[in-house]
């Protein structure tokens, strides 16, 4: 995956007005993305801190552009994103290629008899504009050819059989660093340009898709890196040059299209484009807030970089933490992983915050302690031919505290394919739920139920999703989809924990209020009141006997569906705290006891979690 990034490079930050408006326009197309400009100094400075093995390479090129050609090979290949010249003028976001792993474009017929004759190869591609991942293997071929090209001039020359006897110092240039390289790169290594996506127009023989990045912009030409002096040879390279071109175009004209060894994404005179079915991906914001998240955030992050499906945009919301959470993420911006800070606002604001930065088909929201199995969102992407557009699907999911593969998976009622109505009914006539993560949202969806409601501050998933739920067509289960939930939120003081804070207590008390005037919304009826009280008393505890003015309100509201409350009971293992200290006691005695068993729980899963990883490393 190619991580958000655009580079580009200059001989000084001050540039002529013209290059600034074409800059700026770039800049407002991606606001999401960020914007690497690398003047004379900065060049210098990367390669020797970077690259430093390449250092007297990049100074012994006679030429600067020779020089800078080098840099920006370099340059995507360690950090990945884009790199565009400065007269790159992009009519629309380039968004849309972040799924590919490299992508390239079509810049015209070549003149060169070994590319056409020998590599069966009648067409160049462009280095004007180009996008990759890290450490992508073709990038790195074409650095090593650079390297061959300077050391051995012998190498050139083939590619030098068929340019203007006038010009031949420039295009030395274009077949040592520039297109001519890339395109010979690309001829001589099948394997690699399996991993290339070329923007080809639908006609090559059409000179008007030429210099084009796709439908997305076109190369304008602008700058020059030719020399300025003979200019009257200068003159008569040109007009042989547009003879040999047209000599060219007549030949294949009458010739098949080319036949290219990699992906291809073709765009017509329309500029409209054309993808494969079976190659389009729809693409998934994985968005995650994390607090306090420094010893977790790691291991979440890479579950979603191991994803099978890798069309993902990622994003980490800091929610004003006071340890490294956000130093830990940003390790991973690399790999293209997005953080954004903000202050501390809680979790629904941190969610709505990242949301405003995805650009997902689809929304995966993800705990920053949480996991996905690798191939949890691919399983649930491929299940949707069969479904419609508005069908949310879900997951299972299973508790663990640090060692996934003793997971708990427990299957409940909503375990199942349910419409809406039914899914509410179970959720709150059982009390059961899904945990925040098994969701993969429709994005239209998402935008159709509105942002997290930042007064919850507690189940304000639990809210969030009955929105979500009602405005789709039903729930499909992907029972081999997997999540993997770190609880209990008891144990850790998770956002799941209530407690006795009394902000959380009203916040959790909003929430059952919207629940039920949701369901009650979708239908009035016995069977919807059953699952409403039944949903008051399981609460019951949350509030009795310390918030009468709620227990009041609760008890009213379940009169007015034809039911009444009563006092919650405890367990055994608790009654008898109640019967000697009272409520007040015994509730603080059952959380204590739940949270000294769970703490238990959570130390020695961490020492054999440990231990194995100890073990496997032995091995």
């Amino acid at each position: 995956m190619i991580p958000k990034r655009i580079i580009q490079t200059g001989t000084t930050w001050l540039q002529p007005v013209g290059t600034n408006v074409i800059t700026s326009a770039l800049r407002r197309l991606h606001p999401e993305f960020e914007y690497d400009f690398y003047d004379d100094q900065r060049v210098e400075r990367f390669i020797e801190v970077e690259c430093p093995e390449y250092k007297s390479l990049f100074k012994s090129f006679k030429l600067p552009i020779q020089k800078y050609d080098l840099f920006r090979y370099l340059v995507v290949y360690k950090l990945g994103g884009f790199y565009f010249d400065l007269d790159m003028m992009l009519s629309e976001s380039i968004a849309s290629l972040l799924g590919e792993d490299c992508v390239f474009t079509f810049e015209g017929l070549t003149l060169s008899h070994t590319l056409t004759n020998d590599l069966k190869m009648p067409w160049e591609m462009g280095n004007y504009a180009f996008g990759a991942s890290p450490g992508h293997p073709f990038l790195a071929a074409i650095i090593a050819n650079c390297v061959r090209a300077h050391d051995d001039p012998q190498w050139v020359k083939p590619l030098m059989r068929g340019s203007p006897a006038f010009a031949g110092d420039q295009y030395w240039v274009l077949n040592s660093t520039g297109p001519g390289l890339v395109s010979r790169t690309f001829a001589e290594n099948p394997e690699l340009t399996k991993t290339v996506t070329v923007l080809m127009p639908d006609d090559v023989c059409n000179v008007e898709t030429w210099h084009c990045f796709g439908r997305y912009g076109v190369h304008l030409m602008e700058g020059s890196w030719r020399p300025h002096s003979q200019r009257l040879r200068r003159r008569l390279a040109r007009i042989f040059e547009a003879h040999r071109q047209s000599q060219v175009l007549k030949q294949r004209k009458i010739c098949d299209q080319p036949k290219v060894n990699c992906r291809v994404l073709a765009w017509g005179p329309h500029h409209t484009l054309h993808i494969n079915t079976l190659t389009q991906q729809p693409r998934v914001s994985v968005l995650i807030p994390a607090y306090n998240a420094e010893k977790t955030i790691a291991e979440t992050l890479r579950s979603v970089l191991n994803q099978t499906w890798k069309n993902l945009d990622i994003v980490v919301v800091d929610d004003g933490s006071s340890d490294q959470t956000i130093r830990v993420a940003e390790g991973f911006r690399k790999r293209g992983v997005r953080t954004i800070p903000q202050e501390n606002r809680g979790a629904a604001a941190a969610r709505n915050h990242a949301f405003s930065h995805a650009d997902g088909d689809y929304i995966q929201w993800l705990d920053a302690d949480d996991l996905l199995a690798p191939n949890k969102i691919a399983l649930q992407l491929l299940s949707r031919p069969n479904l419609g557009k508005r069908m949310l699907l879900s997951s299972s999911w299973g508790q663990f505290l640090y060692r996934t593969d003793h997971a708990h998976f427990r299957p409940t009622s909503l375990w199942r394919d349910l419409n809406p109505l039914e899914w509410l009914l179970c959720k709150m006539d059982q009390n059961t739920f899904m945990q925040t993560a098994t969701w993969l949202v429709p994005r239209e969806l998402s935008e159709e139920a509105g942002p997290w409601d930042e007064r919850l501050l507690s189940d304000d998933d639990g809210e969030y999703f009955c929105r979500v739920l009602m405005a789709s067509e039903g729930v499909h289960f992907v029972k081999k989809s997997k999540v993997y939930y770190r609880s209990p939120g008891l144990a850790f003081g998770g956002l799941s924990y209530v407690g006795q804070s009394k902000r959380k207590i009203d916040a959790h008390w909003l929430s059952m209020k919207l629940h039920i005037g949701y369901l009650r919304g979708m239908e009035e009826s016995p069977r919807v009141h059953k699952a409403c009280i039944n949903f008051l008393q399981t609460s019951m505890l949350y509030f009795y006997p310390d918030y009468p003015e709620i227990v009041s309100q609760a008890q009213a509201l379940a009169n007015e569906m034809g039911g009444a409350l009563v006092p919650p009971a405890l367990s055994w293992k608790y009654a008898w705290m109640k019967s000697t200290f009272g409520w007040e006691r015994a509730k603080s005695g059952r959380e204590f006891l739940l949270k000294l068993r769970w703490s238990t729980a959570r130390r020695i899963d961490h020492l054999l979690w440990g231990l194995s990883r100890s073990k496997l490393a032995g091995d």
